[in-house]
């Protein structure tokens, strides 16, 4: 028995476990499988694995002692991959110098909609909630910023008041979510394109970054060559970068360019 046998059994038989109809893939089994494939070095599965992980029918136990099966919806929140299981991946593609895996890595995990819905329960579903609030609670305030004067009619004042914080809370507001969505300290040769709206730039943020990090890996490492890598895999990437609103090595951006 050689060591290359033992990896192939483990591998064959850990996806064989995930493909078989009767087991339910939790996100806790998930993790187990990508850490035991990037521990064997065989991440070839995760694209078709995270695939099934959200398509994959649950099964449900009938009196009859026979095991029915319920279709699911791909795009539900609870049918995103956890970031922590995609990165583990991502990276362990990367690892393998497989251009095609790691891209196909990335559109089983951060580019379906389950994984934009689960963003925006997990990061946007406060901040907005307060902004839906907002109104009625400087109503409120407005309310008794009016009592506290003399000077004009309480309903006038309590209007201006009313205004006033509405107009100091959308300005505010604006201006963070200006500043969050158009943040650029973290994008290193990956870039937006013109065009691209805010809220996109947002909940596809992952996908850029995770495509960042294959340009790096498959580019020089010296930022001096930076800009003149060449062949058939570094077009490939670029072109991809264009099909998804991006930019790979923005001229105007490049040290000595400013």
């Amino acid at each position: 028995i050689t060591r290359l046998r033992v990896i192939e059994a483990l591998t064959t038989k850990a996806f064989d476990m995930l493909i078989y109809r009767p087991v339910f893939i939790t996100p806790a089994i998930l993790k187990s499988y990508v850490e035991l494939q990037c521990l064997l070095q065989r991440p070839e599965s995760f694209p078709a694995v995270f695939t099934l992980y959200r398509e994959k029918p649950v099964p449900r136990p009938s009196k009859s002692g026979v095991i029915a099966f319920d279709e699911t919806n791909p795009n539900k929140v609870s049918a995103s991959v956890p970031p922590a299981v995609a990165d583990l991946a991502i990276d362990a593609a990367i690892e393998s110098r497989d251009l095609s895996l790691a891209l196909g890595t990335i559109d089983a995990t951060y580019c379906t909609t389950a994984y934009k819905r689960s963003k925006f329960l997990r990061s946007a579903l406060f901040p907005l909630t307060g902004f839906l609030l907002t109104p009625p609670a400087a109503y409120t305030l407005a309310t008794r910023f009016s009592d506290y004067q003399s000077t004009m009619d309480p309903a006038m004042a309590t209007n201006i008041a009313m205004a006033g914080i509405m107009t100091y809370t959308m300005a505010v507001g604006t201006v963070g979510y200006v500043a969050l969505t158009t943040a650029n300290d973290q994008m290193v040769r990956v870039t937006w394109s013109m065009g691209v709206p805010l809220w996109e730039r947002w909940v596809r943020e992952e996908e850029r970054g995770a495509i960042d990090k294959i340009s790096q890996a498959w580019g020089f490492a010296s930022k001096d060559k930076w800009g003149e890598e060449e062949g058939e895999e570094w077009d490939y990437l670029k072109e991809f970068c264009g099909l998804r609103g991006m930019m790979l090595d923005r001229v105007e951006l490049m040290d000595g360019m400013e």
